[in-house]
């Protein structure tokens, strides 16, 4: 089979090209999955939690609405369009999108899972071999996630009562009658601990601690989302290295916030079980705190918080759930070539096409994808430009120019941002 690309991970970044791809080739790609069907972090999908994008915000649409693999097409091939509209839902169920990625995952002819890669070497071509076979190809576009980031105090202390929340599905600790900790504050924080002292009252924990440096509500105004379009990805990667860390740690609270109506919702829980529950979880919050300490109290762990320089208390808890979020690390089947690959930071460097640097011919290329946070903005992992940023992967791939955007260039002024992002991020701080 002679192939011009294979994807490595058909997440939904890799999800999205092999979608178009197969509608506009056909053919000469394949995507390779060691999962035999979709699946996302399964410790944060609790089925009442809701994407914080909007229902166009998928694989395709945004860069295709006639596609047949739009979110409103699957609604339409499962019978439940007009209930989806009845329902009135804010956003996207979780859980829901989860079903639509599967729908996708299983339609595509060009997607194989169950294959698992375990090495990738360059001899002329990019060579792959999984469990069950060795592939060429002339192009790679890796999109295999992020690992789970373990704050270093909590090194070696990792196992059945302290973990990653993404282990939360596999691991499945007993919590009843157990004092909980959750340590991290933002959005998955905030959906676990309304998972846990949600349950039944026989399943459900004697205590909850939320440890969270922040728990500030998404920067959501419009101003701010224009940070999230392509024309800003482009000259976001066009910025120095200092004034893109400004831009950053500036807009950290647009992507990394709680949405309002987990807030709202955190909020309520805290009031039912304060007036109103019989069997009531004991629930505290520790805001504006880090963790600087970890050690081993019995069968459970004792963490020591922080408040600037100062300790501030301690926590004992039988059980501890780090909700501290995924990082980028370079995965074990890229070893071979891992010293021909440039790299600024923990990410690999890439070009505007989102190709990386590398010492190999300049006609055999490595993509990759949701791992440019540093390089591309906040809006890399974001849903809103998955569809675009796997268009212009594939425009790439053809040997294109890349599909010209007919969206108007936005409101923020572009000689502004190119000149003074500083001024910017202060006036779009402030509203504008």
């Amino acid at each position: 089979m002679d192939l011009f690309c294979i994807g490595i991970g058909a997440g939904p970044s890799n999800l999205s090209l092999a979608c178009q791809t197969q509608e506009e080739i056909a053919q000469g790609a394949l995507f390779l999955d060691r999962q035999v069907d979709f699946r996302g972090h399964p410790g944060s999908a609790f089925d009442c939690a809701e994407l914080q994008v909007g229902h166009f915000q998928d694989l395709v649409t945004l860069v295709n609405p006639r596609s047949a693999y739009t979110f409103v097409n699957y609604l339409h091939e499962n019978g439940r369009l007009y209930h989806f509209l009845n329902a009135q839902f804010h956003g996207v169920l979780r859980a829901e999108f989860a079903q639509y990625l599967n729908w996708a995952f299983q339609k595509n002819p060009l997607v194989r899972g169950g294959e698992a890669v375990r090495e990738i070497r360059f001899e002329g071509e990019f060579r792959v071999r999984t469990d069950n076979a060795v592939l060429d190809a002339r192009n790679l576009v890796i999109d295999i996630g992020k690992q789970a980031q373990i704050p270093p105090q909590f090194h070696g202390w990792t196992g059945p009562n302290l973990f990653h929340s993404s282990d939360l599905a596999h691991i499945h600790p007993e919590v009843h009658k157990k004092h909980v900790c959750v340590v991290g504050g933002g959005q998955s924080g905030a959906e676990l601990l309304l998972h846990l002292v949600g349950r039944p009252k026989e399943r459900r924990p004697a205590a909850v601690t939320w440890v969270l440096t922040r728990g500030m509500p998404f920067d959501d105004h419009p101003f701010t989302n224009e940070l999230f379009t392509p024309c800003f990805s482009d000259r976001f990667a066009a910025m120095s290295e200092v004034h893109r860390q400004l831009f950053l740690r500036r807009f950290a609270l647009a992507s990394d916030g709680i949405s309002e109506s987990t807030l709202r919702a955190v909020y309520q829980a805290l009031y039912h079980h304060a007036f109103l529950e019989p069997h009531q979880c004991d629930i505290t919050l520790r805001p504006s705190c880090n963790v600087s300490r970890c050690i081993n109290a019995g069968a459970g762990h004792r963490l020591t918080l922080q408040r600037g320089m100062d300790n501030i208390g301690e926590v004992t808890a039988d059980i501890v759930i780090l909700a501290t979020g995924y990082e980028n690390a370079l995965p074990d089947f890229l070893e071979p070539i891992a010293d021909r690959l440039e790299q600024i930071g923990n990410e690999l460097a890439t070009g505007e096409d989102f190709s990386v640097y590398w010492d190999g011919p300049r006609d055999r290329r490595l993509f990759v994808q949701n791992a440019c946070l540093g390089q591309r903005g906040l809006a890399d992992p974001n849903f809103g430009l998955l569809a675009w940023r796997a268009r212009r992967i594939l425009d790439s791939l053809l040997g294109r120019p890349p599909c010209t955007n007919p969206e108007h260039l936005g409101f923020i002024s572009r000689t502004l941002i190119e000149r003074r992002p500083d001024l910017v991020a202060e006036e779009m701080g402030s509203g504008i």
